[in-house]
Formats: C-alpha cells, sequence, structure tokens
C-alpha cells in the first residue's frame, strides 16, 4: 500500500500543477491608440495578393515602428487610406506558448487583420533618440532601444514580462 501511495502522490501532484498552470497566465489586454501608416504597399505574387504595412506609433514617445504583412482582405480594406494618414488602431498584447510577452495589431481604421501565425516577417522598432550636444553644437544622437518607463506608461504594450 505504500509503494501505491509514494507512486500515485507524486503523480497527482504533477497534474494539479499541470492543470493550474493555465490559470496562472495573464489574459490578454487590449488597448487602443492612434498610429500613422508610413507605408502601405500591395504585394501581387503568383500565390496571391498581400499588403505590406508600416505604423508610427504617434501616441508613443519616441519613435516607435511596427512592420507587418497581411491577407488580402486587409489590403483591400486598407487601400481607403493614405500613407501618412492617422488613424485608430486596436493592439492586443498577450503571453504566447514560450512564456514571453507579445503584442500584435488587431485593427488598423476599420480593417481587421488576421495574423498568420506562421509569420516571422512582422517585427516593431523600439527606441527612443536624443541629440548628443557638445558647447551647443549637435555632433550626433544616442538611441536607447530598451523601452523606457515613460513609454511603458504610455504604451503598455511595448511590455515583454
Amino acid at each position: 500500500m505504500r509503494r501505491l501511495i509514494s507512486f500515485v502522490a507524486p503523480l497527482v501532484g504533477s497534474i494539479v500543477i499541470v492543470a493550474l498552470t493555465p490559470a496562472c497566465s495573464q489574459k490578454p489586454q487590449h488597448f487602443d491608440t492612434n498610429v500613422e501608416l508610413a507605408r502601405v504597399e500591395v504585394v501581387k505574387t503568383a500565390g496571391g495578393r498581400w499588403v505590406d504595412v508600416e505604423l508610427e506609433y504617434s501616441d508613443c514617445p519616441g519613435e516607435q515602428r511596427e512592420i507587418f504583412q497581411a491577407d488580402s482582405a486587409f489590403a483591400d480594406c486598407l487601400s481607403k487610406y493614405k500613407p501618412g494618414e492617422k488613424v485608430a488602431a486596436s493592439i492586443v498584447w498577450s503571453q504566447e506558448a514560450d512564456g514571453h510577452f507579445d503584442s500584435e495589431v488587431e485593427k488598423v481604421g476599420d480593417c481587421s487583420r488576421k495574423r498568420d501565425a506562421l509569420d516571422e516577417r512582422s517585427y516593431e522598432v523600439v527606441h527612443e533618440c536624443q541629440d548628443i550636444l557638445v558647447n551647443g553644437v549637435n555632433v550626433g544622437f544616442r538611441c536607447v532601444r530598451k523601452p523606457t518607463q515613460e513609454l511603458l506608461t504610455k504604451c503598455p504594450w511595448f511590455r515583454r514580462s
């Protein structure tokens, strides 16, 4: 009987831990912001059409950009907006399967985006740059690529933990 208990107890403990692990992960959070369409390029290939989009987060401090691709339905919808135009956007921030956090653009204007889980081409560039002044003369600039507290307060979807 002791052997059975010593075998079953760790097994039951492991099952409880596995069952409770999803409850420990954070639920996705949704954010609304404004973005500027820096570039919208429709690409036609033998496999179909898709769109390459570059956004600037105009409400966030510094220079925050995101580049992503989307399907032909998104390309058709987005064609009503012009580069340089500022539109509303919806962002979802969630925990990935490997435990890190990431954000995805769900909507630009009134165009909903279906993210392709296998698409590794999309990325965001987070940096804040400041001029370097020596004796009042601009001699260059320095960029910080780690999100600052000011950025994370104003645009929390850039958090990664």
